[in-house]
């Protein structure tokens, strides 16, 4: 029933510029330990366009709800370029449908593809590296996620601490890139999320990453053993074009901490861009909202 939601806001939301992405991530589709799918929960999607600027303008015609009045100025003409360019991605929250609500971002093809085949930003590299719910997809965008995942995997790898090798282990120190340096964890994310993705998401996980690879194994009880002749290799392979120009030599603190600041970087602008796009009011009531989830969670512990 909820699917059928989804797939009828999604044509809600078609319009001439063609939609050729759509993805629902996050514990609206995902359980996370800790948390109940709740009737009200909130439905994230990330929708890929050909354009835009030109969607926005589209879209605000069609469904002027979703905008707050601020947003309907900004991104009905061409300012939308400059509200995006930070994190790739423009996002309209709070938008009620069919008793459901839903939270959307939109990202341009060329920009949802450099992103995630050259990390010139790490804000959907880190979303696509969880598991996602796909909707609709092209063999372009099925690539780009899957060379993603596999340069994260093999990051994960190589900079994993002796005392995590295990599945599980691995799988977290992998689901944490996206949030090293995030300065949300200080203050609205439960500092477990972590742990709960991985936890819930586990069979997602093994059949993303799988357990045996050419680039690892796992015991029967439950370590894992690291070729790092093939990690190598294969990093030494795909590190150019994600690393080049931002750093000599390569190792295991350059690599995280580059990963570092950029979220940490991205963190930052995307609240601002909120203020634009969703306007201040529908904001503060998203983080407060995080904040008491938070705060709910830790309870638990």
């Amino acid at each position: 029933m909820k699917n059928e939601i989804v797939k009828d806001f999604i044509a809600s939301r078609e319009n001439h510029v063609p939609m050729i992405g759509a993805f629902g991530y996050g514990s609206g589709f995902f359980h996370q330990k800790g948390y109940s799918l709740q009737k009200e929960s909130m439905l994230d999607l990330i929708f890929i366009v050909k354009n835009e600027k030109e969607w926005h303008k589209e879209n605000k015609r069609r469904n002027a709800q979703d905008y707050p009045f601020n947003a309907k100025i900004l991104l009905g003409n061409i300012n939308i370029d400059r509200l995006s360019f930070l994190n790739g991605v423009s996002y309209l929250t709070h938008v009620p449908f069919e008793g459901k609500l839903f939270k959307y971002g939109v990202a341009s093809e060329e920009a949802f593809l450099d992103q995630l085949t050259s990390w010139s930003s790490f804000f959907l590299p880190g979303r696509f590296q969880k598991p996602v719910f796909p909707f609709r997809s092209t063999k372009e965008i099925s690539e780009a996620i899957y060379q993603n995942r596999k340069l994260a995997l093999l990051i994960s790898l190589y900079t994993l601490p002796y005392e995590m090798h295990t599945l599980k282990g691995l799988y977290c120190h992998l689901c944490s890139l996206s949030y090293l340096g995030d300065i949300r964890m200080w203050f609205v994310e439960n500092p477990n999320k972590i742990s709960n993705i991985v936890e819930a998401e586990f069979p997602l996980f093994e059949k993303i990453y799988g357990t045996n690879t050419t680039y690892f194994k796992t015991k029967e009880d439950g370590r894992i053993i690291i070729f790092y002749d093939q990690v190598y290799q294969a990093l030494e392979e795909m590190l150019p074009n994600f690393f080049s120009g931002t750093m000599e030599e390569p190792n295991r603190k350059r690599i995280l901490k580059f990963i570092e600041e950029k979220n940490k970087k991205e963190s930052i602008s995307q609240p601002l861009l909120g203020l634009a796009t969703a306007g201040p009011v529908t904001s503060l009531k998203y983080i407060h909202e995080k904040m008491l989830k938070k705060e709910k969670q830790l309870r638990k512990f």
